[in-house]
């Protein structure tokens, strides 16, 4: 046992010795701000929850706080929370979470080294202390089970009668039945109950009374084609076009049986041969006007001026001209006028009751569209685009021949249920395979279908919005053989005349529409 000892002793000098010979560093423990050169420390950002609000009985959770430290050149400085100290409304929080698990507001925030950080706000609810409101936006006018007629909700959170603004988890139920969206549309009328609830909190109750879907009355308009120079049409063909023109208007035109729109409606208008001619006779052959022109050729200028030459009171005709030779610019287009209505509606122009005519209300067509084997689209179909726009309807994208905008931020047609969308992208498109589809302004691909587009297009639907558009025309348009102006059914015998030509004539642009 001493040889032990003596042996220890001998190293424990050895060691000495060396640190006399090399000199040992003295190990003082550093300061924890030191150490962590917290000295530097010039910022603290204290990291967002994931939400906001939070409910008791519900969000039983511990919050993790957390911060990061940056010194003065905005580099992160390696921080263990530990060291950090956390208040929640001046009061320190023990630990590095936040309990909810009481109600009310707290702003916390994270000091350490002097420096104390941003504030991040929470909101602990009590559901018992809530109440929810359900309202109806723009319930203004009669809902109807047409399926496009939409229902739009507000849910309201109410605490002590006043509105907090709150991201509040409810589910709306129709009839006692959970919905999974917030909008409402049905193609079933009768009677709806609606209801928010969530977190144990029922809302009011809303009842709503859902429409059949509306029909109108027939209104049946006779057409006169004023064929000038040419004598392409007869009576049969002019049977034939009117009566593919009342299939399109009566959403029973379908050439190519493709899909219709969804939103496809009977627009309930109806077009038929004119009768009766001028002196009150009856017409050799319904529909046909035959008559010249000095001029051999016609710009759509040409064409506006020499109209009034033949332009039939329109309160008992719609007007047709068919023009040969159509020079210029619209070479390959056929036109038409917009309406004036007196009760005003979007895009339109709006004239008081008894204004006369002052421009040729009607449908230009280019008489190289007449022809059966014509290539850029059939006759029917262009006739039902051009009356679309005299009925009061737009092109779906925004443009008129072959100048094309891009999306546009207001709907070019006025109509929600036609996506519109960047013709010039369509046009730039070389892809045969692609010719029938469109990609929206909001970017969804769909196949178009709708009659107040151009080639290349199912030509089989106008929809809802359309129909209100046409129907409003029916009802107030002036110039318009229809029983608003005092053609019973469409159909008005006796004496006519032709429309005065303005002394003061001018030159309005119409709606040019190119066919290729």
């Amino acid at each position: 046992m001493k040889y032990k000892i003596q042996f220890s002793n001998r190293i424990l000098g050895f060691l000495l010795g060396l640190c006399f010979l090399t000199g040992c560093e003295k190990v003082v423990p550093l300061a924890t701000d030191d150490f962590y050169r917290f000295d530097k420390l010039n910022k603290l950002s204290i990291k967002k929850p994931a939400q906001i609000d939070y409910f008791l009985g519900t969000d039983n959770v511990r919050i993790p706080l957390n911060v990061t430290a940056y010194d003065q050149q905005g580099k992160v400085i390696d921080t263990p929370q530990e060291v950090v100290s956390f208040y929640s409304n001046n009061v320190k929080i023990s630990g590095e979470t936040f309990s909810v698990d009481k109600e009310g507001n707290f702003a916390i925030v994270g000091k350490l080294a002097g420096q104390v950080s941003d504030t991040i706000f929470i909101r602990v609810w009590d559901p018992a202390s809530l109440t929810l409101s359900l309202s109806v936006l723009d319930s203004s006018n009669a809902f109807y089970a047409n399926g496009t007629d939409t229902l739009k909700f507000k849910v309201d959170v109410m605490k002590e009668n006043r509105i907090v603004d709150i991201k509040f988890p409810y589910n709306l139920f129709v009839n006692g039945k959970e919905q999974t969206s917030e909008t409402f549309s049905t193609t079933v009328p009768g009677t709806y109950k609606f209801q928010a609830k969530g977190l144990g909190i029922s809302s009011n109750e809303l009842t709503i009374n859902v429409l059949p879907k509306t029909t109108y009355a027939v209104v049946r308009l006779p057409v006169i084609f004023h064929e000038i120079n040419t004598t392409i049409l007869t009576a049969d063909r002019i049977r034939k076009l009117t009566e593919d023109m009342t299939r399109a208007y009566r959403n029973q035109y379908n050439l190519n049986q493709a899909q219709k729109d969804p939103n496809a409606e009977d627009l309930f208008v109806e077009f038929y041969p004119a009768e009766i001619g001028l002196d009150g006779n009856r017409l050799s052959a319904p529909g046909l006007h035959r008559t010249s022109s000095p001029k051999t050729s016609f710009t759509s200028a040409d064409a506006y001026s020499d109209s009034f030459n033949s332009f039939w009171d329109p309160a008992n005709y719609l007007n047709i001209w068919v023009y040969p030779n159509i020079t210029g610019d619209y070479a390959n287009s056929s036109w038409a006028y917009y309406p004036n209505v007196t009760v005003p509606m979007d895009g339109l122009p709006t004239s008081l009751e008894g204004t006369k005519p002052f421009y040729p209300y009607g449908i230009f067509l280019n008489g190289n569209h007449v022809s059966i084997n014509y290539e850029g689209g059939r006759t029917e179909e262009i006739l039902a685009h051009e009356a679309g726009h005299a009925l009061g309807l737009f092109h779906v994208f925004d443009g008129n021949n072959t100048n094309f905008n891009t999306c546009t931020s207001v709907d070019p047609d006025y109509c929600f249920d036609t996506p519109y969308y960047n013709r010039n992208n369509y046009a730039s498109n070389t892809d045969p395979t692609q010719r029938y589809k469109r990609i929206s302004c909001a970017g969804v691909a769909y196949i178009s279908t709708n009659f107040m587009d151009y080639y290349y297009t199912e030509n089989n639907s106008f929809t809802t919005e359309q129909m209100k558009r046409v129907r409003h025309t029916i009802n107030y348009g002036l110039w318009l053989p229809s029983p608003r102006n005092g053609s019973r059914s469409g159909r008005k015998n006796g004496r006519s005349s032709l429309v005065e030509r303005p002394a003061d004539l001018r030159y309005i642009e119409p709606v040019i529409c190119s066919m290729r």
